[in-house]
């Protein structure tokens, strides 16, 4: 009987201090650091090289193969650039992050071998018509 008591004893000891802390909301929920950018990754087929743009073949959630145009000039300046290169991982494939600041687009980083001599470059067809006079990019996951 003495071990039973002992035992409740120390589990009130163990389970009280636990209920009398106070629910508090974690540092993440206080809207003082949630940040207002967002941003989608998806896998990246193909990158065609034009005069003035890149197109790029990338993968759709559903089993289809999108295409979206960057322009070349997206990837100028240095303080609001819109287009960024960076050098792919090895054991990763390619892969384009789509940001989004407020819910407007807001950049495009693509993660791609430096070397135009991968498989993923390609140069565009001869007679390839795109728009590049865009200021956002229309982008379908």
């Amino acid at each position: 009987m003495k071990k039973l008591l002992l035992a409740l004893i120390m589990a009130a000891g163990i389970v009280l201090p636990v209920l009398a802390q106070e629910a508090t909301k974690p540092i993440w929920d206080n809207g003082d650091n949630v940040s207002n950018l967002t941003y989608r990754n998806v896998q990246v087929y193909k990158v065609y090289e034009q005069l003035d743009s890149y197109i790029v073949l990338y993968e759709k959630q559903s089993t289809e193969i999108g295409q979206v145009v960057i322009p070349k000039k997206w990837a100028t300046g240095n303080v609001d650039r819109k287009l960024v290169f960076h050098e792919k991982v090895k054991k990763i494939g390619s892969y384009m992050s789509v940001f989004y600041k407020d819910g407007e687009f807001y950049k495009v980083i693509l993660n791609v071998p430096q070397n135009r001599g991968d498989a993923v470059w390609g140069i565009a067809p001869n007679g390839t018509q795109v728009d590049t006079n865009v200021e956002t990019l229309a982008i379908e996951f």
